[in-house]
C-alpha cells in the first residue's frame, strides 16, 4: 500500500496538473480578504449622537455609491474629554466637534477622500478626514480614542 501511495504522490505534484485550479481554497486566507482602510474623521457639532453619525455616512454611501462604508468608533464631544486622551490632531479641532472611524474598502478609499478631504467638507456634508491607515489601532492612537470592550 505504501508504494502505490509514494508512486501516486510522484506522479501528481501541483493542482495544475489534475485541472483544479478552479477550486476554491478551503481557508479564507488573509491575503484572500477584502483590503480596507479606517479612515479617521471629525463630525461637525451638530452631530451629537451615533445615530447622526451613522445617518451621515450612510449619505456618503448614497453618494459614492459604496454600500461596505461603516461607522466603527463614534466619540460625540461630551464625552471626548473624559475618554480620549490629548493628542496634537485632536487638540486642535474645534470644542464641540465629535470624533470617528469609518471603515472603507481600498477601492472606495480614492473616493471617499476626495469627498471628504477638503477644506469645506466639514462645513457642507458635517464630515471631515483627519488621518488615515491600512491599520484600525494606528488610527484609534492617532486621534486618542480608546479601544472598544469586548464583549
Amino acid at each position: 500500500m505504501r508504494t502505490v501511495l509514494r508512486l501516486w504522490s510522484s506522479k501528481v505534484k501541483h493542482d495544475e496538473e489534475w485541472r483544479l485550479r478552479k477550486v476554491v481554497a478551503k481557508r479564507l486566507t488573509k491575503a484572500l480578504r477584502g483590503k480596507r482602510r479606517w479612515v479617521g474623521v471629525v463630525f461637525s457639532p451638530t452631530i451629537n449622537s451615533r445615530e447622526k453619525a451613522e445617518a451621515r455616512v450612510e449619505k456618503l454611501k448614497t453618494s459614492l455609491g459604496e454600500p461596505n462604508l461603516r461607522l466603527m468608533d463614534f466619540i460625540p464631544s461630551p464625552r471626548r474629554g473624559h475618554e480620549c486622551t490629548a493628542t496634537p490632531a485632536v487638540a486642535e479641532l474645534e470644542e464641540g466637534a465629535g470624533l470617528g472611524i469609518v471603515r472603507t474598502p481600498l477601492s472606495a478609499y480614492p473616493h471617499l477622500r476626495a469627498l471628504i478631504g477638503g477644506e469645506g467638507a466639514l462645513d457642507t456634508l458635517g464630515i471631515s478626514t483627519l488621518t488615515s491607515s491600512g491599520k484600525i489601532r494606528l488610527v484609534r492612537e492617532r486621534l486618542g480614542l480608546p479601544k472598544p470592550k469586548r464583549n
